[in-house]
């Protein structure tokens, strides 16, 4: 289960835009760049529902040089349990519905667009 983020999301009158991996809320539009992890190379933008209350999100997920194999891909990555949003829910693993955004970057700056690992995922 994640950090509630209250202090943060008692100060801001709109809801979060999106989660990074760690379940903190962003406020505005994504980019990989903004990624929690500077050596991260591969990071996605996936919609994810609550089990219990059916609740989406938009959440951040990535992995470093050393943690992405090519046989391996994005798509069948999992998020876990979902941003804390005051529901049992908050305990329960996430169902993960569909990659929206897929980067991938080979240096530490410039980020290709991924469409091939973008859609819905099957369950």
């Amino acid at each position: 289960m994640y950090e509630n983020y209250d202090d943060i999301k008692s100060r801001i009158t709109e809801e979060p835009t999106w989660y990074d991996q760690n379940g903190t809320p962003r406020y505005g539009r994504f980019t990989p760049s903004q990624c929690p992890n500077i050596y991260a190379n591969v990071v996605m933008l996936v919609r994810i529902v609550c089990q219990d209350c059916k609740a989406e999100f938009l959440v951040e997920m990535h992995a470093g040089i050393f943690e992405h194999r090519q046989e391996a891909p994005p798509f069948r990555w999992h998020y876990g349990d979902p941003p804390v949003h005051g529901c049992i829910g908050d305990t329960m693993n996430c169902e993960d519905l569909e990659v929206m955004e897929a980067w991938t970057r080979e240096g530490v700056i410039d980020w290709a667009r991924r469409p091939e690992f973008e859609g819905l995922i099957d369950a």
